[in-house]
């Protein structure tokens, strides 16, 4: 399960509701139905097709961590834990048996979360066919609403689970969190709930305290069942009233109260320092009441907050890119800060001891624009942004999946967000933008800074806390900045056309075929460039874009693969052609296009994406990533700088650690392995980045480029234009070399310490070696992963207690050369790991004498089979099977051929490869273990 700490973005700007305190006066949309039954519990059900045959049940629970009393500091999350492990209709692990059965899985398909204020299930991509499962699946909500078993073995094995999930949380990020959380909520509730709780509470609380909590406070009068997908409405809401009305409400319910940040009219501050922050940052925050009706006036607030944002983050990007300040990074955003309030913030990342100048570049800019206002340029440059942008979502209306409508309707019933149909919203939010003058941006921009509820938050390693500044000087910033004579913001726009040539379509050489593939049409140009079209309609309105040739970083020498690294970063930063990076962004603002170069260790290529409409602006922007690429040493020095930056707290990083150990072990010490330290920093060079991205991404005959999607009529002509003009050599074809990065033959053990301020054990364990690729192989590779993960959360983490969660991964690569890989990592409790690995151990070798549950096999096969079927109806799948199909010539297989393949593989196959696996394979353990003398 995840916890969901409150920071998701405000401005979704797409939402009547069941709690007096949250309205909305814009009608809800009239293709959801919904109704309350008699013992409050509210439904929402909407008939959508996407993926289609599937549905999304998602359980809505209006209560969260904020709830609960100081003896109960965990229970609302310990709870949401017990919800998978026993109900009145499903004994112990039954929910996830019976659903794994159906090829639902656990923690991909049925997941939750507990924040401080609600908590949330769902169970996602259920096949409606069946309608059994569909009925078993609504029993399942059913049960969370007030039927939870809550033994006392089940609630004794759960503590465990909850401990090591602390463990693992207790990153440097949250421990920062905990801190200025005390500055930022100070006086309130939310300043005493991470939502994990506390460890004392977790490991003591008595039985009846949990049950009493559940009782209290998991009922239908704070619950809402929401139904999304290929479903029979009418059916459903029968359904929903038949299983859900016998639910009783208790007479005597307690009052769901709405916790408040205190106002304040002092300016709060706080520091907050952790031995392992990655960077010093000082953010400003002013925190504003959430209005509790959500009318038209709202919704036209939130457009202008968005519009704000915009103009303000491209102004900070324009100042950091002239690279002549104290800022590394600069920010605006609203956040969510409770159920009641939200917070407007300005952030600056700053330069090694500059925070208090950063801190004026950011507050100075945002006076800038709060005193003067947007420019005529920027508010047209915005709508256009914005606009495009929802023209983009109504034509891929029908492409919104379940998931993205159930999160709205969820906000609806806890927030009411408005919720309409996407050709309402459309038309709300596109007529406010087109309404929106300078006039009324600029006045509402005097508004967004108020004088009162101030809070100033500096975070950073502990290194830096003498660089932090005192509240003194912040205040004094503010005052200097709000009383000094400031210019207001101009810009020259580049007029220029994007491509300047003048480009002829060149003629198509030849055409070929891809096996299995019939609707791919392809093509040889007169340069030799291959292309593969693949037109569909499983998006309205999309195009995906990869394109590849063999080579990458194989071929650079080992003392430039420093600068091989940063080349595509140092590419993508600098702007095209014409324009440097603020002004591509402003040539392009409005198109739905995006083409972005790669340097991967053998390969080099593009990923892009489109509309039909942006289709050639996409090509056009991969045509000058080849033809005219610019290389700014101004970016190169930021780039530097912000490495510089983050080399400072890299030695205190434990991640970072554990990283490079894992790397340095799997290759052996090879001196093309790639670390991030001193010597990094010191090697980059502008020159050499530029020679590498120019001697990578230059011959077109050595490249295939696919396009799948809604391709426009003229597509292929566009493609002849811009493809077929790129410069190429068909007489220089490239490979790959291999320089045999493996670990050394038979077992690497490397054990280590690390001052830790969480106790914490990170295990790492792969198995490598050579065989034969096949389809089948490949496959059998993947399910061994997937029966480890099954078998290691029964039994490190529902029988040990031992760690939150084993992730493991069976590969095979043909890249290289054909490599098996089967890898997991996990964090611990010190004191365990040992126990825990001789687990590991017994159950990987238990594979190769032991047959594998048949039961486990099956519900990944039916998985596969149930997750092939949802992604045969998207573009990326397509996209990626020519692309494999083209580098690799591995075959497609239709329908039955797979069905074949997976139905072919059982528990001998997997013993024999499992036994093929462990018997020749070299193997790689890293364990990452706390300094005796440190930690708490």
């Amino acid at each position: 399960m995840t916890t969901k700490n409150i920071t998701i973005g405000l401005l979704l700007l797409c939402f009547h509701c069941t709690f007096s305190q949250f309205k909305t006066t814009i009608p809800l949309d009239k293709n959801v139905t919904t109704g309350k039954l008699k013992n409050g519990l509210t439904y929402y059900i909407l008939h959508n097709e996407e993926p289609k045959d599937r549905a999304s049940f998602y359980f809505v629970q209006n209560v969260g961590a904020i709830l609960e009393d100081d003896n109960q500091n965990g229970l609302a999350h310990f709870l949401e834990h017990m919800a998978f492990n026993g109900t009145e209709h499903f004994k112990g692990k039954g929910i996830i048996k019976m659903l794994e059965k159906n090829g639902v899985t656990f923690g991909k398909d049925i997941n939750a979360y507990t924040a401080q204020d609600e908590t949330v299930y769902n169970i996602s991509t259920v096949p409606v066919t069946n309608e059994k499962l569909i009925d078993s699946t609504l029993w399942v909500l059913h049960d969370w609403s007030g039927s939870l078993s809550l033994t006392n073995e089940e609630i004794d094995a759960e503590r465990g689970v909850i401990r090591e999930e602390w463990r693992t949380r207790r990153t440097s990020d949250f421990r920062l969190k905990m801190q200025t959380d005390q500055v930022l909520y100070k006086n309130s509730k939310y300043s005493k709930r991470d939502v994990i709780g506390d460890l004392n509470i977790i490991n003591n609380f008595k039985y009846t305290e949990l049950r009493n909590y559940y009782k209290k406070w998991y009922r239908p009068d704070l619950q809402a069942v929401i139904v999304v997908g290929d479903i029979d409405v009418k059916l459903m809401e029968h359904k929903v009233k038949t299983i859900f009305s016998d639910i009783t409400l208790a007479k005597k319910a307690a009052v769901r109260t709405y916790e408040k940040i205190p106002n304040h009219d002092e300016l709060y501050f706080g520091t907050a320092t952790d031995k392992e922050a990655s960077s010093t940052e000082i953010t400003l925050q002013y925190v504003l009441d959430e209005p509790l009706v959500k009318d038209s006036t709202v919704t036209r607030k939130n457009v202008m907050n968005s519009f704000y944002t915009s103009i303000l983050n491209n102004r900070f990007r324009e100042l950091v890119l002239k690279n002549q300040g104290a800022a590394l990074n600069l920010k605006t955003y609203f956040s969510p800060v409770s159920r009641l309030n939200t917070s407007f913030n300005i952030s600056a990342l700053a330069k090694k001891g500059k925070i208090v100048e950063a801190f004026e570049e950011a507050y100075t800019e945002a006076e800038r624009l709060r005193r003067f206002g947007a420019a005529q340029v920027e508010l047209e440059r915005t709508k256009k942004l914005f606009i495009s942008s929802y023209d983009d979502f109504l034509s891929n209306k029908d492409k919104v999946d379940n998931e993205s409508w159930a999160d709205k309707l969820t906000n609806y019933f806890l927030k009411a967000k408005p919720f309409l149909s996407a050709d309402d919203d459309y038309k709300l939010i596109v007529g406010i933008i087109k309404s929106l003058t300078l006039e009324e941006l600029n006045a509402y921009a005097k508004t967004i800074q108020k004088p009162d509820n101030q809070v100033v938050l500096v975070t950073g390693s502990e290194e830096d806390k003498s660089d932090f500044p005192t509240k003194e000087a912040v205040v004094n910033v503010m005052k200097k900045v709000e009383s000094m004579s400031l210019e207001p913001y101009t810009k020259k726009e580049n007029n220029a056309p994007l491509v300047e040539k003048e480009l002829k379509p060149a003629a198509i050489k030849k055409t070929f075929e891809v096996a299995g593939i019939k609707d791919a049409k392809c093509y040889i140009l007169e340069n030799d460039a291959k292309i593969i079209v693949l037109p569909t309609t499983y998006s309205q309105d999309q195009i995906v874009f990869s394109a590849f040739s063999k080579g990458g970083k194989s071929l650079v020498k080992t003392e430039d693969l420093t600068s091989a690294e940063i080349a595509t970063t140092l590419a993508r930063s600098s702007g095209l052609g014409n324009f440097d990076n603020i002004g591509l962004k402003e040539k392009i603002a409005g198109k739905v296009a995006q083409s972005a170069p790669f340097i991967g260790d053998e390969i080099q290529g593009f990923q892009g994406s489109s509309n039909k409409a942006d289709f050639e602006t996409m090509l056009q922007l991969m045509y000058l990533s080849f033809e005219a690429p610019r290389f700014d040493p101004n970016i190169f020095n930021i780039l530097k700088e912000q490495y510089k930056n983050r080399l400072e707290t890299i030695k205190k990083d434990n991640g970072s650690a554990f990283k490079d150990s894992i790397d340095l072990a799997n290759s052996n010490h090879n001196l093309r392995t790639f670390l991030f330290n001193e010597k990094f920093l010191e090697t980059i060079d502008l020159k050499k980045a530029e020679n590498i991205y120019r001697d990578r991404i230059k011959n077109a005959a050595d490249f295939t480029f696919i396009f799948v999607g809604n391709i426009p009529e003229s597509g292929l002509e566009l493609i002849q234009k811009y493809v077929g003009n790129l410069k190429s050599n068909p007489g220089q074809k490239e490979n790959f070399v291999d320089h045999h990065i493996e670990p050394k033959k038979g077992k690497t053990v490397v054990h280590f310490t690390r001052p830790m301020e969480v106790p914490k054990a990170t295990v790492y364990l792969n198995l490598t070696g050579k065989t034969e690729y096949s389809k089948e192989n490949a496959m059998t590779m993947y399910i061994i992963g997937e029966l480890l993960s099954k078998r290691f959360l029964q039994t490190i983490r529902e029988e040990e207690g031992g760690s939150y969660g084993v992730n493991v991964g069976g590969n095979l690569e043909q890249i290289p050369s054909p490599t098996f890989s089967l890898a997991l990592t996990f964090d611990c409790n010190p004191d365990k790991q040992e126990k825990l690995m001789q687990i590991v151990w017994k159950e990987l070798n238990d594979l190769k004498t032991v047959p594998v549950n048949a039961n486990d096999l099956e519900d990944i096969k039916k998985a596969l089979l149930k997750n092939r079927e949802e992604s045969l109806k998207t573009n990326s799948f397509w996209n990626t099977t020519l692309y494999n199909n083209s580098l690799n010539q591995i075959p497609f297989l239709q329908d039955e051929e797979y069905k074949n393949l997976i139905s072919k593989i059982d528990q001998k196959t997997i013993q024999q490869f499992s036994k093929h696996v462990l018997d020749s394979s070299s193997s790689v353990e890293v364990i990452m273990s706390p300094e005796k003398t440190s930690g708490k």
